[in-house]
C-alpha cells in the first residue's frame, strides 16, 4: 500500500475516462480533491504536472512510467478544483498498462513538492486506486 501523510494527499477523480487516441487517456468531469488543497498555491489554467507511476507499474513496464497531466480551464470550489479538457499522456506506455476504469482514481503524493522543494522534484508520485479505496497491485499479474 502506499505510504502518505494525509497532509500531503491529492486525487484526481472523474466521472469518465476515454481512450480515443493513442498515448492520450480523456477524463470527463475530473478534479482535484484531498487535504493538500487547503495549503496550495492557486492551481493555474492551461498547466500540467508529471506524474510518477513507476513505483506501482515496474513489474508491467520496462522504463520508468511518467504520464503528462494536462488541463485546461480551472474551476475552484470549496474542497474541488474542477478541471476541464483534463488528460494523461505517454506516448509509449500508456497503451501497454492496464486502462483506468470509471471508478478508479489518483493519489498523488505532493510531499516532495512544497514551495521549497517543488524546483528539485520534477516528478509527483502517484498511484492508481480501485474505488474500494485499495491500490492495484500489479505484482501478482
Amino acid at each position: 500500500m502506499y505510504m502518505l501523510s494525509e497532509r500531503y494527499r491529492l486525487e484526481i477523480h472523474w466521472d469518465s475516462v476515454s481512450y480515443d487516441r493513442d498515448g492520450i487517456c480523456f477524463f470527463k468531469n475530473a478534479y482535484f480533491s484531498g487535504p493538500v488543497l487547503s495549503n496550495m498555491l492557486a492551481l493555474q489554467p492551461n498547466d500540467s504536472i508529471m506524474l510518477d507511476f513507476y513505483k506501482q507499474y515496474f513489474v508491467l513496464v520496462p522504463k520508468p512510467f511518467i504520464g503528462k497531466f494536462s488541463w485546461g480551464e480551472v474551476i475552484h470550489t470549496e474542497g474541488k478544483i474542477f478541471l476541464k479538457d483534463a488528460r494523461l499522456e505517454h506516448a509509449d506506455l500508456l497503451n501497454k498498462v492496464p486502462t483506468l476504469n470509471n471508478n478508479d482514481y489518483m493519489v498523488i503524493d505532493t510531499e516532495e513538492h512544497e514551495e521549497a522543494t517543488h524546483r528539485f522534484n520534477l516528478f509527483y508520485k502517484t498511484f492508481i486506486v480501485k474505488d474500494t479505496g485499495d491500490e492495484y497491485n500489479f505484482r501478482d499479474k
